[in-house]
């Protein structure tokens, strides 16, 4: 008996030991405790290629190049390494993270035709810096844009970057997680990058049975057709964010080839003539030159890329004689720029318990613990970003093949406050404070393809100066037009049949500042946004790519900088125009094939043989499904 009694204690010791290893493991980050720091490489006066820039794209780019082992490479980062922060880690905490070491804090110029409710009506602009950028701080939806934007590209010149030209590189970096998305044409699996479904939730139990009541469809949004909804598909890999430096810089870090330079900033590329050479860099107080034997390539963000070349003598002529920088190529840099925009969000709320997701509930005891054990629970959700729904537009124009309007459903009606989005207090406590009650979602709706088009430019020839960005939010009278159909939209959906179930209700709060307009009319409505005005945080469009010949394009669709030599740009500020999606897939897929066209490589062509097979014997896999459907939102207005 004595002896059974001892088997029995160690089994329970051991079942304790195991839980405690697999609590530390998670909670205490066990695993990064054996990822070492960057090792101190002494930096050389050449390399092969320098990249400016580790963040999203940076981070790919860097990776994929370290795999010729010939080749010296030369990385450059103004940030840190991220590795053992443990709010980067947990993708709750991605609006914690905002404002941090890891993110650049950008601001806007004050906006004439927006964010009137914002302290000095501006708009708050945060960029990931630190090895993986953005995707350290991102919301980490998976949305690559539809294939029409795309041939767009090529139909502005960018021949080589059409849909189906992309869609292999999107593939040969994904790791999909859902089964079914798997059988498709559309997904891959093994790859770095690391997709998956978000968990279940309350909230979208509600939505789908919503969706469902008005015919909008749920689907795969980065398949056949993007018009419907789905669940959010997150870079997340066992409940921890699956950044670009996690998937794919991490394990070529310590490549003999690969020199990682952390907090250096990149202040000037060098040219001799037309040819660039070196890149000035300032690290650890120090202005240092380092040479490139092959080429340079700029990742450094669409903010970070485009100050770069304006300081280097690379930009509209006018403007660099104005800040008295001597022009080395007169192209349009800082021009066409654009993002997102996302309207101030509709709120519903409800008594019954158990709905919201709130970072102080993903703290409690249970949440903490199932998170430590099993990376599950509330700590995996992309912040909260449960769905995500693309809708036609009630008179969209049948030409028109992508969306122009999406909606982001958000667990929890008090996703943002006004210190986060510079937003003055008063305007938005009108609307958000004393809400009736803490459980409930928000719906944010969001203009995917602006007409409005922005700039960004230099304060001076100083690279510790600021920049002037100016996206010229709402400066198109369609583009708000389209952003109030999307909030109206919204608000109908309150009266679906599973919404009154739940006692659903909005507390129909107006502006003080528009309550001219009357109640929840268009006018009202356009106010309201004009007032309240986030951004997408997906900026694009400042080194657009097109034809070799084309002047509106700052690169062509090699990537290389026109008008020089020896130079590129890999990253969202090469887009040409806003996407029908965030830009973060994107930047990945731009990355993968750079690399390709760097070392003259095809690392892709058994998937492009794949698809030409499909395409030979007409499989059904890729018969074209443009089915727009006309969504019926319930009738009545609530507030009219």
């Amino acid at each position: 008996m004595e002896g059974k009694e001892q088997s029995c204690l160690a089994q329970l010791c051991w079942l304790v030991g195991l839980i405690g290893f697999m609590t530390a493991w998670q909670l205490f980050e066990v695993e990064e405790m054996f990822t070492r720091v960057l090792t101190k490489k002494e930096l050389k006066e050449r390399y092969d290629y320098i990249i400016v820039g580790a963040g999203t794209s940076g981070a790919v780019l860097a990776s994929r190049l370290a795999e010729d082992e010939d080749k010296d490479i030369l990385l450059i980062e103004a940030g840190g390494d991220p590795i053992h922060d443990h709010n980067v880690n947990v993708p709750a905490f991605a609006d914690i993270v905002r404002g941090t070491e890891f993110d650049w804090n950008y601001r806007t110029v004050p906006q004439r035709f927006a964010c009137k409710g914002h302290v000095d009506n501006v708009s708050v602009w945060p960029s990931g810096r630190g090895l993986g950028g953005s995707s350290n701080i991102n919301y980490m939806q998976y949305t690559r844009g539809n294939r029409h934007d795309y041939d767009g590209w090529v139909n502005g010149g960018a021949q080589g970057w059409g849909y189906k030209d992309v869609l292999p590189y999107f593939i040969k970096s994904e790791d999909q997680r859902n089964s079914e998305f798997i059988l498709t044409v559309f997904h891959g699996f093994g790859g770095r990058l690391t997709v998956s479904d978000v968990a279940s939730s309350t909230v979208n139990k509600i939505i789908e049975l919503v969706f469902k009541e008005i015919g909008l469809k749920k689907r795969d949004l980065n398949g056949h057709n993007q018009f419907g909804w789905s669940p959010t598909q997150a870079t997340i890999r066992n409940g921890v964010r699956w950044s670009t430096y996690r998937a794919f810089l991490r394990r070529s870090r310590e490549a003999p080839n690969l020199h990682i330079l952390t907090h250096a900033v990149a202040q000037k590329v060098i040219f001799e003539g037309r040819q660039a050479t070196g890149v000035v860099i300032k690290h650890e107080g120090e202005e240092k030159l380092v040479r490139a034997n092959k080429e340079i390539i700029l990742s450094a963000g669409t903010m970070g890329t485009t100050k770069l070349l304006l300081l280097s003598g690379v930009g509209p002529r006018k403007h660099l004689q104005d800040v008295k920088i001597p022009v080395v190529a007169d192209l349009p840099v800082g021009e066409n720029l654009q993002d997102h925009v996302i309207g101030d969000g509709v709120d519903f709320f409800t008594p019954y318990p158990g709905v919201s997701y709130t970072v102080a509930r993903s703290e409690n005891f249970a949440s903490s613990w199932s998170y430590s054990l099993f990376g599950t629970g509330m700590k995996t959700s992309p912040c909260f970003r449960e769905s995500i729904a693309n809708i036609r537009l009630r008179h969209q124009p049948p030409h028109i093949k992508y969306p122009l309007l999406a909606l982001h459903i958000v667990s929890n009606p008090e996703s943002y406050y006004a210190n986060q989005l510079n937003i003055n207090d008063e305007v938005w406590d009108a609307i958000h404070s004393n809400p009736p009650s803490r459980e409930g979602f928000t719906i944010y709706p969001v203009l995917l393809h602006p007409k409005s088009r922005g700039t960004i430019r230099l304060k001076s020839s100083d690279p510790e100066e600021d920049i002037l960005i100016d996206p010229k939010y709402l400066a198109e009278d369609v583009d708000v037009k389209i952003l109030a159909e999307g909030y109206q939209f919204a608000r109908r959906l309150v009266n679906a049949k599973v919404m009154k179930e739940w006692e659903f209700r909005l507390t129909n709060r107006r502006l003080p500042q528009c309550e001219r307009f009357g109640n929840f009319t268009e006018q009202y409505i356009h106010c309201h946004l004009r007032h309240i005005t986030l951004p997408g945080h997906s900026p694009v469009g400042t080194c657009r790519m097109g034809a070799s010949g084309d002047p509106s394009a700052v690169v062509d669709p090699l990537l290389r900088v026109r008008g020089v030599k020896n130079l590129r740009v890999a990253d969202a500020s090469v887009i040409p125009s806003a996407m029908s999606g965030n830009a973060y897939a994107t930047q990945v897929m731009i990355a993968e094939k750079a690399a390709d066209l760097i070392r003259e490589k095809d690392s892709v062509k058994p998937i492009k043989d794949y698809f030409k097979h499909l395409l030979a014997v007409k499989h059904k896999k890729f018969v074209e499904d443009d089915d727009g459907q006309t969504v019926m939102t319930p009738a009545t207005e609530t507030g009219n």
